[in-house]
Order: structure tokens, then C-alpha cells, then sequence
């Protein structure tokens, strides 16, 4: 079919088998495929960005031209910098083999629906520059918000090609309506991330299967002085505009082990040690700052043995004594649940009297000790 040539900052009607997904589109940054294939961006639009919903609303209510797309040209093409989406949804629906594999069930369509498919209004710019702003502002505080990662690709592209130029994060955060704090800690998230890929010394897709990528995990850990001091990140890191490759060359090996503790690694077959934010995270942090603690996690991968060398004395016995009060009154509180001819929860409850009655009568003992004059010397 003829190109159908649309001039820079108009809109225009284009056929849609000219459009091109567009392969840096800041959604793909988690499964970290390079040169993707159409059916590859397909599948990851599936997991990150509620493409089942778009492909029901189409194929129930044929496409709705209301917001253009935003592509620029590639040859006799256009590739869709903003869109990307939608234009997966319409290619489902008319290749329905292209889900394969994504989970998404392709409903039916009718032919008149179909054929709202055939053409798109599309905004025609020069370059990705002169799409950015909006992209950013309608993703990362608008109504089509990515998430984490794909927020901190767009920031940290834009920031890093146009510092040169002047270009601050304080600007960046006015442009796109967010925090300088946040946008910050995104960058140098992504910095990191980055390096890490570049080095090859740990790459996103080998990460534990299974688990989706928290990128949060990793710019929240940087907040935290036991993870800056360990990969040789100054203290006063955070407060800078971010640089690329800020970790040291020395400190790589640790970088590598943090990503390993955070996400697991697929080619080790190492699940990771942070299964939440809290208290892992915070946990992870205090080992690292202590020497001890440190080589036992380094030695062991062990996150609860680690911490356990740090914890003030008596803080888990403190911890279990009131969780074993607190479960007590929670089955006090469903007793009417208990069913008598049951002899096995009997037992259970026997036997947790007994130890009841052995851990006061000790706890009592060891009082009366710490009591006496003697014990008090």
C-alpha cells in the first residue's frame, strides 16, 4: 500500500499495517529483550499493561478515534512512540495467532468493528524528543501510568542524552509532575540497573523465574546507607544530579551479589532473599552494616540466620512470647469453631498448656534469681 505521508506536529489518517511498534518503548525494560520481535512486544504488553482489557473494549465497541497515536517516520513507515498499546490490541484482533501465548482469550468481532481497524489518526512528529514531554506527563502522573521501571527508562533516557544540554532532574520532575525526590531515586535506580547490564555482570532476564521485576526494591535499597556503603556509594551520592556507572569498579562483585540477594538468579538457580520490602529490605540493610553479620550472609545466603547475630538480646524472644499471646486469643475468639469429637485438637490444647505453664514457671524462676541480692551482684 502507498505511504501515506503526514506533515511534522499534524494529524493525519494512517493505515495501520504501516505502523511499527516502537522496540525502546519503556514498558519492554523489564523483560530486558533487545531488538524485540513484534510477537516478543506483544507478549510483554500482555503481562505489564492490561492489553486483555483493550482488546474486549475494541472488539466489543469497534476502535474509538479519539486520541491519536503518536509515531514518526521510519522509511516508507511510521513507528508509534505513543500508542504502542492500542496497536497491540488492534493487531490481536486482526491475527488472533499473535496471542498465543499471552494468556489473552481473543473475543469475537464483528465485521463492522473490524473495519474501525483499518485506519488510525496519527500525530506525526520528527523525533522522539518532540513526543516526550507529553509521553512522560500522561505515564508517569496521568491517566495511562507505567510502572516503576518503565517510568525510571523514560527518565533516565531523556536525562542522560539531554545533560549536556542543560537538562536537570529538577526539570525533568517539573516537566513530568512529580517530585525531584522521586525522580531522583528512579534515575539512579536505573543507573545502577544499567551499569549492572552493561558490565554483564547481572542481567534483569536471568533473574529467578517466576517472580515479577520490583524495581522498587532496588531504589528503595539505595535510600538506605548499608547498601550505599557496600557498593562504595558516597554519602553524599543521593543529593547529585545521578551519573551513569556511579558504582566503583572495585565494588562490582558487590553490586552483582546485591542484585542476586534482591531478585534471585535463573542460571545459579538462587531464589532471592527479599520476599518484601518489610522487614527484609530493612533487615538486609543492617546486615550489611555489620561486619559480623555481613560475611555470615555472604557465606550462608541465609537473611534470617544474618540478622539473627545483630538482634538485641532477648528481641525474639520478646517477639514470639507476644505473637504466641496473640494466636492464643485468636483461637480463644473461635472457640465456637471446636469440634469435640476432634481428639487431635485436644491434644494441641494440652500440650500447649503445658508448655504455658513451663514457660511461666521458668520465666517466674528466672525473675526471682535476678531478684535476690545475690543475683543482683
Amino acid at each position: 500500500m502507498p505511504f501515506q505521508n503526514i506533515p511534522a506536529k499534524t494529524t493525519g489518517k494512517v493505515d495501520t499495517d504501516l505502523l511499527d511498534f516502537d522496540p525502546s518503548n519503556p514498558r519492554l525494560v523489564e523483560d530486558g529483550i533487545k531488538n524485540p520481535t513484534e510477537s516478543q512486544i506483544i507478549s510483554s504488553l500482555a503481562d505489564t499493561s492490561d492489553l486483555a482489557e483493550v482488546v474486549e473494549s475494541i472488539a466489543a465497541n469497534g476502535y474509538i478515534d479519539i486520541e491519536p497515536m503518536i509515531a514518526r517516520r521510519v522509511g516508507n513507515r511510521w513507528r508509534v512512540l505513543e500508542g504502542n498499546r492500542r496497536l497491540a490490541a488492534i493487531r490481536i484482533l486482526q491475527k488472533p495467532a499473535l496471542a498465543t501465548g499471552t494468556g489473552i482469550s481473543v473475543p469475537e468481532i464483528s465485521g463492522q468493528n473490524l473495519k474501525t481497524l483499518g485506519e488510525v489518526s496519527v500525530y506525526a512528529v520528527d523525533s522522539p524528543d518532540q513526543a516526550r514531554e507529553y509521553i512522560g506527563f500522561k505515564h508517569i502522573n496521568g491517566p495511562h501510568k507505567w510502572d516503576a521501571i518503565a517510568k525510571a527508562r523514560f527518565a533516565a533516557d531523556w536525562y542522560r542524552k539531554e545533560k549536556s544540554k542543560g537538562l536537570t532532574i529538577e526539570k525533568i520532575a517539573r516537566r513530568l509532575g512529580d517530585g525531584h525526590d522521586t525522580v531522583v531515586r528512579l534515575v539512579n535506580g536505573m543507573f545502577i540497573l544499567d551499569q549492572a547490564e552493561q558490565t554483564k555482570i547481572y542481567d534483569i532476564k536471568d533473574r529467578y523465574p517466576g517472580k515479577r521485576f520490583a524495581f522498587s526494591h532496588l531504589y528503595t535499597a539505595l535510600t538506605r546507607p548499608g547498601y550505599r556503603e557496600f557498593l562504595g556509594l558516597p554519602e553524599d551520592w543521593r543529593s547529585d544530579d545521578p551519573e551513569p556507572s556511579p558504582v566503583p569498579k572495585k565494588n562490582l562483585e558487590n553490586l552483582k551479589q546485591v542484585l542476586i540477594w534482591l531478585y534471585g538468579s535463573k542460571p545459579d538457580d538462587v531464589k532471592p532473599v527479599i520476599t518484601s520490602q518489610n522487614p527484609d529490605l530493612k533487615f538486609l540493610a543492617e546486615v550489611l552494616e555489620n561486619p559480623r553479620a555481613r560475611m555470615t550472609m555472604i557465606a550462608r545466603n541465609d537473611l534470617r540466620e544474618a540478622h539473627a547475630q545483630i538482634e538485641r538480646k532477648g528481641a525474639r524472644f520478646e517477639s514470639a512470647l507476644v505473637s504466641a499471646k496473640q494466636e492464643a486469643e485468636v483461637a480463644m475468639s473461635q472457640i465456637i469453631g471446636y469440634d469435640p469429637e476432634d481428639s487431635t485438637l485436644l491434644e494441641i490444647g494440652r500440650d500447649l498448656r503445658d508448655t504455658s505453664d513451663q514457660l511461666y514457671s521458668t520465666m517466674s524462676s528466672i525473675a526471682k534469681k535476678a531478684a535476690s541480692p545475690k543475683g543482683k551482684r
